[in-house]
């Protein structure tokens, strides 16, 4: 892409920033195929969590969208979406729920209540329609009936689950064990019971499917002592078999990577301290700071190529959501929530 073609998409980018009627509230009547959902977090036990959604054919944002497409305020703390048959799926950590929405006019459809202490933050869905759900803090994952919007078990998994994948008849979890997790818990779906555990590293924080039989699993590394850098370890990227739910190989990709983005199956994107890393994950060769900066969250668009990045900034004023080509290069820029996190592009 040329400068000359960059510069007009800035230019509506700005625009889009520093005029209101460019960023309104009340999201359009249907917002189609291609549209970007951002979930803003908001701050912990504020209840400012919100909704945001950006139609990038137009270069439009609109904020706050569940809000006002419903009335209410979204509740306290964004932890994660997932689109589904035609809904959203989002995940309200802090209020124990999870809201459902029609995916074109962020319309209430109905509100999932997780069970108490539960602390929901991932839902997935088999090719049956049967929902699981992550549990922070009860360790474990509960079975749920979208027909009834009914909780009907519980599988209990190893310490404080965080994302979820459907593959090859089970259901893979990521044991982040706040950070002390070294396992992902293998639940068989006919039998809704753990069939296995697999080794990985510190804090599996994330997985997505990167083919048929494949996936892999984010492992951000531990912390350990706060003041002392020397005694973390790194992140690193495992690969595993979905077909025989075993670890095939790994990658050390050093920091403390967060998040997974996919480009296809060939190249994996994640956040890391200095900016946005690039995984290739045929050669398996790994480009540090693809783009510098301080980012929170990343996506990818398949159909128009392109990434979605999210700054939170100083995690009190709203953010931004920055849009980069293939080639790392920027080509717009928007406002949108208070630390924007998860996002869905629309299929």
């Amino acid at each position: 892409m040329t400068s000359r073609s960059v510069l007009p998409i800035l230019l509506i980018s700005i625009f889009a920033i520093n005029c209101s009627k460019d960023n309104p509230v009340a999201p359009p009547p249907s917002s189609g195929i291609g549209a970007v959902y951002v979930l803003n977090e908001g701050n912990f036990q504020r209840g400012n969590a919100t909704l945001s959604l950006l139609l990038p054919d137009s270069a439009r944002v609109y904020t706050e969208v569940f809000s006002a497409s419903n009335g209410r305020g979204l509740g306290d703390t964004g932890n994660s979406l997932t689109e589904h048959d035609g809904r959203l799926y989002i995940v309200v950590n802090g209020s124990n729920r999870i809201e459902v929405v029609d995916v074109k006019t962020a319309k209430l459809v109905k509100t999932i209540t997780c069970p108490a202490g539960a602390s929901p933050r991932h839902i997935v869905f088999d090719a049956a329609g049967t929902g699981y759900i992550s549990n922070l803090y009860t360790n474990s994952v509960s079975v749920y009936d979208d027909a009834s919007n009914t909780i009907t078990a519980e599988i209990p998994v190893g310490q404080n689950p965080e994302q979820l994948l459907v593959a090859n008849g089970r259901l893979f979890v990521t044991n982040s064990g706040f950070g002390n997790g070294r396992s992902v818990s293998v639940i068989d779906l006919a039998t809704k019971t753990v069939s296995g555990t697999l080794a990985v590293g510190d804090n599996p924080a994330a997985i997505a499917a990167t083919g048929d039989s494949a996936a892999v699993v984010l492992c951000t590394g531990a912390y350990n002592d706060f003041n002392d850098p020397l005694d973390d370890t790194p992140g690193k990227l495992f690969f595993i078999s979905t077909k025989s739910a075993r670890v095939t190989d790994s990658l050390p990709l050093g920091g403390h990577p967060q998040r997974i983005a996919l480009d296809g199956t060939t190249t994996l994107y994640t956040v890391q301290p200095g900016g946005i890393q690039k995984v290739d994950l045929a050669s398996k060769a790994v480009t540090d700071a693809f783009i510098s900066g301080a980012f929170y969250s990343v996506a990818f668009d398949a159909a128009r190529r392109q990434l979605y990045v999210t700054d939170a900034l100083d995690y009190v004023q709203p953010g931004k959501l920055l849009v980069y080509s293939r080639a790392g290069m920027k080509t717009a820029e928007y406002a949108v929530g208070i630390i924007p996190g998860a996002m869905v592009v629309v299929r």
